[in-house]
């Protein structure tokens, strides 16, 4: 068996199953993704660019590795699987090539021979052959011995890492299978005799073989570096020697400047060892710093925090491991022209402003209140991490709304040049109601009921680009109120005043108001302050990447067709009103929810049971603003968008609140580990345990140990068919 991740930058690694390589090599999406690569104009500039972007979109198999210690695409935590990967550049003809082959061989001789898979590469132009390790072989061996039965006189040398990843190709590129083969390598090799085999080719002294950096793994931190400088599958040809020479000036700090230290720890890359021991010794040359390169503080900072996060026992679930789901046509043009690490956030930018062009759609939720496309949302990141990337996007979704308001400001205008104009006449002009509905967040508490009375049921839209404007707000003494309104907001309830004065806008209305919020983690905490009045667990979150030391990232413009096209569908779910019905989406989100619980179940975490409602909520109304961006049809797309949206706003609410709300839930000081990352309980006890072990563990947790407690969690889990009792005061997992 070997391992896959969803993308090349995102997941985590996964046992790839028959079933699951069938699933993978028959998606639409791969074939789709390949053809486009196949339609590129080789002799543009920009050829290269456009490949590797569509490439990263494709799923991955990682043959040479059949897991990982630490759920980490990373060499060091690989257990080998028994196959070797050959990676053949420059083939032209690849289906030539494969009829050349048939002529001379048999795939009988192929499968005796133990090779696996011949499959032509995404670029179309390339070869990627997959076979058995014999016993006592290393990687570098089987490709050589692989090479020679094809009669493959030249291929890539540096493919020998264990974390090397292949892109997924469509079934039509697949060229010849052995599937019992690519399923069952080397039934008489196990893992360990291959990695010890490798051990003793490599001949590592011992001390080399373990060395460390504060506790550290030298290959760890290497991996890490790998990725800061945009190598993090490796150096291609022409790039070799530029990556080798940089990782050996950063690595020079904590290897003593010791040059055989750094030869033996570094990937030779397919370089001459003359050519590496060069580069060794130009990097210890150069100029040192007084201090260590930030690139590599940064690196071994990383790698700290993940051995910290492997020693819990427990990986946490972040938001950003989450593959983006298949989008509508909408969202698809949306985030087209942004780097892939900005994309998520995009779409939860671009709920509140979809839910409020669609303000006239109504359905039934699960508990069967009707309910409207409500929804907040907060993007996060670093100062000068380009939050603001969502403004030009965000103002295309806008126009029918701009368009009408302008309108309205119109007729808001005339009125009180008519008022101001007849101060003191006994006529005065009738008030036509006159009612913008994006009208920032700066904005009086009367002022906004006024205008949710004048827009009839429509909902109003709150962007504030700089949190802190909120903020200001609340020292002004007026943010109690606008809190109501906001969570009443959330489920469209009602919020009314009612003052003595004329002067003062007197009503009683339901709440119809969706809002975007962009600020620093800090804004954020800042406005998010006080968890117990319930809106932080109301708002999809989403983070950006800290762009700390890297390239400021590009956002192409859109194309005016693509600008066209976006207005074109903003105008579309303009028009839409009615009450809508999709049953299925009410199943996926039901699945979803109920398998949230039982997770915290396992986790005894009531902060997961609090979240996992309203995330479900806001994954049940963007499962149905979907299904009329998909012309009111339940298909694949709507079922995964409703789904990845749950998920997606609960990983990070669980990240940016759980620990804090779990605390104020049940009076846990550490009830989760890694800012909220849950930690099962029952994980951690063994597969059969005592209620002694129990009361130990919530112990060591700042956890109520009290009888009643005990009992409450032991039931629970009883009840739910998570354990079952084996003695006195004994269990059993289930």
């Amino acid at each position: 068996m070997f391992q896959y991740q969803e993308k090349v930058n995102a997941g985590v690694p996964q046992l790839c199953t028959p079933e699951k390589w069938d699933e993978l090599i028959d998606s639409p999406e791969v074939k789709n993704i390949c053809e486009q690569i196949g339609k590129l104009n080789a002799s543009a500039a920009d050829y290269g660019e456009r490949k590797q972007a569509l490439k990263k979109r494709l799923p991955i198999i990682i043959p040479h590795a059949a897991s990982f210690k630490n759920n980490k695409r990373v060499s060091a935590d690989a257990v080998p699987s028994g196959l070797a990967m050959l990676d053949v550049d420059h083939v032209e003809k690849p289906r030539e090539w494969w009829d050349s082959l048939m002529e001379i061989a048999s795939t009988e001789h192929l499968k005796k021979n133990g090779i696996y898979l011949i499959a032509i590469t995404a670029s179309g132009k390339g070869l990627r052959v997959i076979g058995r390790r014999q016993k006592g072989e290393s990687i570098e061996a089987a490709q050589l011995r692989i090479a020679s039965i094809l009669g493959i006189t030249e291929y890539d040398a540096v493919t020998k890492d264990l974390a090397r990843a292949s892109y997924v190709v469509p079934r039509e590129y697949v060229l010849y299978e052995d599937r019992e083969g690519l399923f069952n390598p080397n039934k008489a090799e196990t893992p360990d005799s291959i990695r010890q085999n490798e051990r003793s080719l490599l001949a590592l002294p011992a001390h080399v073989e373990t060395a460390e950096y504060r506790g550290i793994p030298y290959s760890a931190i290497v991996q890490q570096l790998m990725l800061s400088i945009g190598a993090a599958d490796g150096a291609e040809q022409g790039e070799r020697n530029t990556v080798y020479f940089s990782l050996a000036c950063y690595m020079r700090y904590i290897c003593d400047f010791d040059a055989a230290l750094i030869l033996r720890i570094l990937p030779d890359f397919g370089l001459p060892e003359q050519e590496r021991r060069q580069a060794i010794s130009s990097a210890i040359g150069r100029p040192r710093k007084s201090e260590m390169p930030i690139v590599l503080q940064s690196a071994i900072a990383v790698c700290e925090r993940e051995a910290l996060s492997g020693a819990s026992g427990v990986r946490p679930e972040k938001a950003t491991d989450l593959p983006l789901p298949e989008l509508p046509r909408l969202l698809k043009l949306v985030c087209r022209r942004l780097p892939e690490d900005y994309r998520a956030a995009m779409i939860i930018a671009s709920l509140p402003i979809l839910g409020t062009l669609a303000t006239r759609i109504r359905f039934e939720y699960l508990d069967r209140q009707i309910q409207s496309l409500s929804f907040f949302s907060c993007i996060t990141a670093p100062a000068a991490s380009g939050k603001s990337f969502i403004r030009k996007p965000i103002n295309l979704l806008l126009t029918p709304i701009n368009e009408q308001d302008a309108i309205e400001r119109e007729k808001e205008q005339a009125y009180k040049d008519k008022l101001r104009a007849s101060k003191n006449s006994k006529n005065q002009p009738e008030d036509p109601h006159a009612c913008p509905r994006n009208n920032g967040v700066a904005i009086s508490i009367a002022k906004l009921l006024q205008l949710l009375t004048y827009a009839e049921g429509k909902h109003l839209i709150g962007i504030g680009e700089e949190m802190d404007t909120l903020v200001k707000s609340e020292r002004a003494g007026v943010w109690s109120q606008k809190s109501d309104i906001y969570r009443l907001a959330f489920d469209n309830a009602e919020y009314g005043q009612a003052y003595m004065s004329e002067a003062s806008f007197n009503a009683h209305i339901k709440v119809y108001y969706n809002l975007l919020l962009t600020g620093t983690p800090n804004s954020m905490r800042r406005f998010f302050k006080d968890l117990e009045n319930g809106l932080a667990t109301r708002v999809c979150f989403a983070q950006l990447p800290d762009t700390s030391f890297t390239e400021i990232p590009v956002f192409a413009p859109y194309s005016e067709s693509e600008k066209a096209e976006i207005i074109h569908w903003a105008r579309q779910l303009d028009a839409e009103q009615g009450t809508i019905t999709c049953p299925q989406v009410g199943t996926v989100i039901a699945e979803w929810l109920e398998k949230k619980r039982q997770q915290a179940i396992d986790a005894d975490s009531h902060a997961m049971d609090t979240l996992r409602r309203r995330a479900a909520v806001m994954g049940f109304r963007a499962g149905m603003l979907c299904y009329l961006l998909e012309n009111r049809k339940f298909t694949k797309t709507v079922a995964s968008f409703a789904e990845w949206v749950a998920e997606y706003i609960f990983r990070n609410q669980m990240e940016l609140w759980g620990e804090q709300l779990e605390q104020e839930l049940t009076g846990a000081l550490d009830a989760l580990s890694d800012r909220g990352a849950a930690s099962s309980l029952l994980s951690l006890l063994p597969n059969e345990f005592t209620t002694g072990d129990l009361i130990k563990l919530r112990a060591r947790k700042n956890q109520s140990v009290k009888t009643a407690a005990i009992s409450m969690v032991l039931n629970r889990w009883k009840n739910n068919r998570r354990i079952e009792p084996c003695g006195n005061k004994t269990w059993r997992k289930l």
